[in-house]
């Protein structure tokens, strides 16, 4: 059993008495979580027919049946069924599809790597202010975690149309061999032989199964000017950089946070593939690379002179020494 950093955020949360909405990609774990979480809680899932079928026939009266504190599974199934959920409920809802409504939302993912070694998260404010607990360290729970492939045979075929879905999977092949890439859509819908309104709309299907993140341009421009165009991550990817930015991001989401990532380019060629903000602390910049080199540091305390700050971190594929004055050093393992 692997425990969930999101157990506790998500238990306050539902102590209010108030609707609130678990989602995250199919096979992210969420049903494990509910049900381990809140095992006094009743539990409905619209995958089932006649649950499903009730819901959509008379809406009201199945909210209405719901006397005790009860997980509501599937709820993607039947999103209308929210437009008429009013009040106080403990209700606790979970979505495989990116769902816009006005309750506390969680999202979770698979499992980070501190979940699956069982260990605390590094917090997102102190990346770059304190040293990293070496991962040699660190024991394993020797549970492994495949998501597999169910949101694209499962979720996707409700989003795409039927005759488009292996045209949709060449165009994630594709795109995912350019994770970590400013996003171009007009050079992805020609390489694809598609139109562009078809990426856009392919593009939105990816981010509501969670596949993707597009980690938008920071508007810190201290008088330069800078790329603007958001760059794409998927969530299964070789690149380290996409890498380092969803262990960050899922890091943050399952503790409860919503996380402000962006990353910095300017036209001369200067870039910063992770800046942090938060409310408590200055900006943190984070340079990523698979082993980073004198030119690589230099750049990012080119960036930290600029931004006047003095704190940074470097991301690497095994973590290792880099010369200090204010930069440290982590590996994706010990985020």
């Amino acid at each position: 059993m692997i425990y969930r950093t999101m157990s506790i955020p998500l238990r306050r949360a539902a102590l209010v008495g108030h609707p609130v909405l678990v989602q995250g990609p199919r096979g992210g774990g969420k049903t494990t979580l509910l049900r381990n979480a809140f095992p006094a809680h009743a539990y409905i899932s619209l995958e089932d027919p006649a649950a499903r079928a009730m819901a959509r026939r008379d809406a009201r009266a199945f909210w209405g049946r719901l006397r005790a504190p009860t997980i509501v599974d599937d709820i993607h199934r039947v999103p209308s069924l929210i437009e008429e959920l009013e009040g106080p409920r403990p209700l606790i809802l979970a979505s495989s599809l990116r769902l816009r409504t006005p309750f506390e939302t969680f999202e979770l993912h698979s499992p980070t790597r501190a979940e699956l070694e069982g260990r605390a998260p590094l917090p997102l404010e102190m990346l770059g202010r304190f040293e990293p607990v070496r991962a040699e360290a660190r024991r394993q729970t020797g549970v492994a975690w495949t998501a597999g492939r169910t949101w694209l045979d499962r979720d996707v075929r409700a989003l795409v149309n039927v005759h488009d879905l292996d045209r949709f999977e060449e165009f994630v092949e594709l795109a995912k061999s350019r994770s970590g890439e400013v996003l171009d859509q007009q050079a992805l819908a020609k390489e694809c032989g598609v139109s562009h309104r078809t990426v856009v709309r392919w593009l939105e299907v990816l981010e509501t199964c969670f596949q993707v993140l597009r980690l938008p341009a920071s508007d810190l421009d201290f008088g330069r000017r800078l790329t603007r165009s958001p760059k794409l991550h998927f969530a299964e990817s070789a690149s380290l950089e996409s890498q380092a930015v969803w262990e960050i991001y899922r890091n943050a989401r399952h503790s409860g946070m919503v996380p402000e990532l962006s990353y910095w380019r300017d036209s001369n060629g200067l870039e910063i593939p992770l800046v942090i903000q938060t409310e408590t602390a200055p900006v943190m910049p984070a340079g990523i690379s698979e082993e980073p080199n004198p030119g690589d540091v230099a750049r990012l305390r080119r960036w930290m002179e600029l931004a006047g700050v003095r704190q940074g971190a470097f991301i690497a594929a095994r973590g290792g020494q880099l010369p200090r004055k204010g930069v440290l050093s982590y590996s994706v393992g010990e985020l």
